[in-house]
């Protein structure tokens, strides 16, 4: 029997892979190490250069500096990293100073009436929520410190302080030293915002709007119902919200007003503290996902903005469960989500299963299935739509709790039967009514 494969040669297989099938790329090229190293010295020279004279730790694999060890903060470094390398050599020092400003996220009120005027409503993507947990080392979702509720289902908000230059997230701590609800402080919230919306929204076209404010809470007003109204837009609402400072609001039945919204959500989402690119539509039910019909001529863009923000998010969660495993020994394989384009231009999602290995699944389109123990230049045994899987082996799958976005955890393998079944050729898997 030939020795089981590991995670890297798991990781190695899926490269092969996403060489071979010509995969789009979905998310931008990661910074160099020279340039992360870079921007991490600066922003060192410069939290001392301000006076803070406590020890600061560099996590590289989370990318945040802990500062203090009695009541350590964290600062995280993503947004500012990216402000970063998107600012000019004279914005940059704007940049280190706001992160400097940063350290100190602004502190909790003893009393809950102090608190009050404070209160702001945070909408991100969901899966910024959902990870606080995973970030911040804890043992599972319900011990995280951070309370939200979800939005539409690929959004979510939460509660925060306003400071100057941060936001203080807040959670069940707090919420119990006031003895409040989170749904007591998310509607206080919302009433705060709503005093700082009454301008009107910006017309880009006859039922195609934009929020005019930039103060980091425009996404957050997609809640405020009479702001997305003052749109009168063709059919439902729909919203994009793909920037913090970005809301962009068109009718279902629109079909311009939907190219336009989703080009500059294209723009939107590569740009530094973007959030989500998919989009959601009103109905009786609340916001719901929203996608134009295949025939529609803003289909091809609202599908990369979906496909973009799967993969974005998949990918950051991937190097939170890796560094999760590694600190507790955990042998598994975390497949990546990646997108995979053919020459006419239709798109799809797929996932590697590798037989012999413990793997966590991201929810693909798409499975490729194969065997490290058939060498390198192995074709996959074989090419299944996900549903197709569940339907004959579902057993095999299994969701792992508290994951968003969802993973599934494989146990044993499908039956050389099963594999048989299933197509071998991706580009086969395109249908005419399929992604």
């Amino acid at each position: 029997r030939p020795p089981a494969p590991t995670a890297e040669q798991a990781r190695s297989a899926e490269n092969r892979l996403a060489e071979q099938t010509e995969a789009q790329e979905a998310t931008p090229e990661p910074a160099s190490e020279e340039r992360r190293a870079e921007f991490v010295q600066r922003a060192l020279s410069a939290l001392r250069a301000a006076g803070e004279t406590r020890a600061i730790q560099y996590d590289a694999e989370h990318f945040l500096f802990t500062i203090g060890e009695l009541e350590p903060s964290t600062l995280l470094l993503t947004d500012f990293f990216d402000e970063y390398l998107d600012a000019s050599p004279e914005e940059r020092e704007d940049v280190l100073r706001r992160l400097v400003s940063a350290r100190t996220a602004p502190g909790v009120p003893d009393a809950f009436l102090v608190a009050r005027p404070k209160l702001v409503p945070v909408v991100r993507g969901r899966a910024f929520y959902e990870q606080v947990w995973l970030l911040m080392g804890k043992d599972s979702p319900a011990q995280t410190t951070v309370s939200f509720q979800a939005v539409g289902g690929h959004l979510a908000v939460g509660v925060a302080l306003d400071g100057a230059e941060t936001l203080r997230y807040l959670g069940p701590e707090e919420f119990a030293r006031w003895g409040v609800s989170f749904r007591q402080v998310l509607d206080i919230a919302l009433e705060n915002l709503r005093q700082r919306s009454r301008e009107p929204l910006e017309q880009l076209a006859p039922g195609t709007c934009r929020a005019p404010w930039k103060d980091s809470y425009a996404a957050s007003r997609l809640l405020l119902d009479e702001v997305v109204r003052r749109c009168q837009v063709k059919g439902d609402r729909v919203v994009l919200a793909p920037h913090r400072d970005v809301l962009l609001i068109t009718g279902s039945e629109d079909e311009e007003g939907l190219s336009l919204v989703a080009q500059l959500a294209l723009k939107a989402v590569l740009t530094p503290r973007s959030l989500d690119g998919r989009a959601l539509r009103w109905t009786s039910r609340g916001w719901v996902p929203f996608m134009p019909e295949r025939l529609n001529g803003a289909w091809a863009d609202f599908r990369k903005l979906q496909l973009f923000t799967q993969a974005r998010d998949y990918d950051e969660q991937t190097r939170q469960l890796e560094k999760r495993d590694r600190e507790t020994g955990a042998e598994r394989f975390v497949a990546a989500f990646t997108p995979y384009q053919d020459e006419r231009g239709h798109s799809l999602s797929y996932a590697v299963w590798q037989k012999g290995l413990t793997t966590v699944l991201p929810r693909t389109e798409v499975i490729f299935f194969m065997d490290p123990a058939r060498g390198e230049g192995a074709r996959p045994l074989a090419v299944a739509r996900w549903d197709e899987v569940v339907k004959a082996s579902g057993a095999l799958l299994t969701p792992v709790p508290g994951l968003y976005p969802e993973r599934y955890l494989t146990r044993d393998y499908p039956t050389e039967a099963q594999l048989a079944g299933w197509q071998n050729d991706p580009g086969d898997l395109f249908q005419d009514d399929a992604p």
